[in-house]
This record gives C-alpha cells, sequence and structure tokens, in this order.
C-alpha cells in the first residue's frame, strides 16, 4: 500500500469515527479507538514491503500494533477490514484471518467473527455488526445489512436486511417459583430461621 493510500485509507476510518479526516497526534490519549486503527492501518500499509530496512519498518509497525490490540482486547488481523472502519466502543473484538470485510463497516464490542470447516464470512459495504453479534462460517452478509444486537448469524443475510436476535422469552408470574425450583441461586441455607440462599 503506498504511502498516499494509507492515509485515504485513514482518513476514511477517521471520518467513519466521526473525527476530522487529518491524523492528530493527540488521538493516541483523547481517542484511543482511532489511535488503534491508526496502528492496524500503519501496520498494513508496510507488509508486503521489500528491503532489509522496509522489512524492519513492518516488523516494528506490526509488533506495536499487536501490542496495542492485545491491550485494547481487539483481535482483528491485518487486511481484513477495507476503508471506512468504525469501531464504536472498546471491548472485545475478535475477527478471522480469513474474513473479508467491505468499506464502511461500523463494529460494536462483543463482536466475534469466526470460520468454520475452512470457509470464512465475506461482509459487504455499509454493513452495520451491532453488540455481541457472532457470525460464523462461510456466510455472506450483502450490502447494508444491519446485524442486530446478540444475533448468531450462521446463514447469509441478504443486502439491506436486519437480522434480529431471538426476543427474550417472557413467561408472566412465573419469575420467582421458576428461579427458585431450579436452584439457579444456589444451595439453600438456613440462618436465623430463614431460608436464605448462599
Amino acid at each position: 500500500m503506498s504511502r498516499s493510500r494509507w492515509r485515504d485509507v485513514l482518513a476514511d476510518d477517521l471520518r467513519a469515527m466521526g473525527l476530522p479526516a487529518a491524523w492528530r497526534p493527540r488521538y493516541r490519549i483523547t481517542h484511543r479507538l482511532a489511535f488503534f486503527v491508526y496502528l492496524l492501518r500503519r501496520a498494513e500499509s508496510r507488509r508486503g514491503a521489500n528491503g532489509i530496512l522496509a522489512r524492519a519498518g513492518y516488523a516494528v509497525a506490526r509488533w506495536r500494533y499487536e501490542r496495542y490490540a492485545e491491550r485494547m482486547g481487539i483481535d482483528i488481523p491485518l487486511g481484513v477490514f477495507g476503508p471506512g472502519l468504525s469501531i464504536a466502543h472498546r471491548g472485545t473484538i475478535v475477527v478471522n484471518g480469513e474474513t473479508r470485510v467491505g468499506r464502511n463497516c461500523r463494529v460494536h464490542p462483543g463482536l466475534v467473527i469466526g470460520g468454520d470447516k475452512g470457509r470464512s464470512p465475506v461482509i459487504g459495504d455499509d454493513v452495520f455488526l451491532g453488540p455481541n453479534v457472532s457470525i460464523i462460517g462461510g456466510v455472506s452478509i450483502g450490502e447494508g445489512a444491519v446485524i442486530a444486537a446478540h444475533a448468531l448469524v450462521i446463514r447469509d443475510v441478504p443486502p439491506g436486511a436486519l437480522a434480529l436476535a431471538p426476543a427474550a422469552d417472557v413467561r408472566p408470574g412465573a419469575g420467582g417459583s421458576w428461579v427458585m425450583s431450579r436452584g439457579a441461586l444456589g444451595p439453600r441455607v438456613r440462618f436465623d430461621e430463614e431460608e436464605v440462599h448462599a
């Protein structure tokens, strides 16, 4: 990736995160996720470099990125996301290295994108991935799709579709007795002639 291309991709990422397109050194402190994306794009730009100094520069950039990614709890391999990556909040994000994600993708904490049986997801442009979403296997998510919070995606999602997680199964009036009858609050003990749970 050329230096001008790297700057363009970083500018797209910053705009997607609601920041001015020009990188500012203060983002290292004030916008940690922007700094994470900066390190990601910098390592990507130096990958495949020729010459001993260029390869050493890549090794340093990758080491800085991986160290910071580990500290942030984010595992995004190089070359997976297209320009316009927007990470909403800090939190655990795990992505398979064989996954391909298009432009302008917004991701939230708790995201897991994993392969299954040697096949990995392909995600289109302008996709929203909500909190605690899991995308597993060789599925395809179309352009402009919205994957809502807590959804488990194991089948293809067409372009512009909304994928929702199953709603909670509400059983009125059964709450306390259902939990108590199954011992979900732990073993029962006696304390001062009252029954309490440990």
